[in-house]
């Protein structure tokens, strides 16, 4: 089969979504499959609308021979490639990744609220939030949706009206374990990107609470490529990453890899599992995140979250998390020829 993948950014672009781009079409290419990448690239300078537009016609000379279309995010590419894949008949999936109108109304607002309790009541959209709210609805509605954690398509279902039966739970891929060395310093690493969801004034307010008891600690910031931060992971102190809402998060998945300590916001779709190995905090009160900072900076806090750090050793490759897809891969192509072509269901 042929498989586009629709995707905004891709290594050496840094963040979660380039790398699971990269990861499936690898995987994909070594089940035999044909796989071409479709990246936003230079578009993103363009205003939203035109670079849609824009993007649309990017993808337009690879559906002549596709068998699928998997975008991944909801809307920057869904919704270009929702179209596309209509107009050429072809069967369609997305993989929601993140929740673009919440990290935007965030951004907006300053409304510091987690994803959970985002669509529990009704809110203020702009034009602009109200345009992606329902385009997302219309790509959604045209596609088998992938989610990787239960948490977001819970909270997706009722205002997405999202029918249940054609969605689907897909876990990020957790790469082996490596070998780690002992910290020479109580440092802690938060390298995120620098948009509101990530919750820098809790952060920054708690590290300071903690460091007036714990004067040796210290916190590292910035975004840099995978493999440096691997390195960096690989003999530091501890993690940290007290965001609003973590729906699935790789850094976390990758600091358990060294087995090193780490803090996260209770609300994270992964909480239920990863909160046994670490530590779990309400990312809205600063004491509660200043105290897990402390406890890390005691020694025998620190011993207790290493052991429990210890004992995670689950393991989930891109050629696992492929195989998951080719079913709805399969479906979709067979229902794409059926008489009741337009969407996949």
């Amino acid at each position: 089969m042929r498989i586009v993948i629709a995707t905004g950014i891709y290594p050496p672009e840094v963040g979660g979504p380039a790398y699971y781009a990269q990861g499936i079409a690898e995987a994909f290419k070594k089940s035999g499959h044909t796989v071409d990448v479709v990246t936003y690239g230079a578009l993103k300078k363009f205003p939203s609308g035109i670079r849609h537009i824009a993007y649309a016609l990017r993808l337009l000379p690879h559906m002549f021979s596709a068998d699928v279309v998997i975008a991944l995010d909801t809307f920057s590419v869904a919704v270009p490639a929702a179209f596309v894949s209509r107009l050429f008949r072809k069967a369609f999936i997305i993989r929601t990744g993140g929740d673009f109108l919440w990290e935007s109304y965030v951004e907006r607002t300053g409304e510091l609220i987690p994803l959970p309790h985002f669509y529990e009541k009704p809110r203020a959209f702009t034009f602009k939030e109200r345009m992606i709210l329902s385009l997302t609805k219309y790509a959604l509605r045209k596609a088998e949706v992938v989610f990787s954690t239960d948490m977001q398509r819970d909270a997706w279902s009722a205002p997405y009206a999202l029918d249940r039966a054609c969605t689907h739970i897909i876990g990020n891929a957790v790469e082996p374990q490596l070998p780690a060395q002992k910290p020479t310093t109580k440092n802690y690493l938060w390298h995120v990107r620098p948009n509101a969801i990530k919750n820098a004034a809790h952060v920054h307010a708690a590290f300071s609470k903690a460091k007036e008891k714990h004067s040796d600690i210290t916190l590292e910031e910035g975004t840099m490529p995978k493999n440096e931060l691997l390195e960096r992971m690989k003999n530091c102190y501890a993690v940290i990453l007290p965001s609003l809402t973590e729906i699935s998060p790789n850094y976390i998945l990758d600091a358990l890899r060294f087995h090193k300590p780490f803090i996260m916001d209770k609300y994270s779709g992964l909480a239920s599992w990863l909160g046994q190995y670490g530590i779990l905090v309400d990312p809205l009160d600063e004491d509660d995140i200043a105290g897990a900072i402390s406890l890390l900076a005691d020694d025998r806090g620190y011993e207790e979250a290493q052991e429990k750090a210890a004992v995670f050793s689950y393991v989930r490759t891109y050629e696992d998390v492929v195989r998951e897809y080719l079913p709805l891969i399969r479906m979709g192509t067979s229902l794409e020829k059926s008489p009741k072509i337009g969407t996949v269901r």
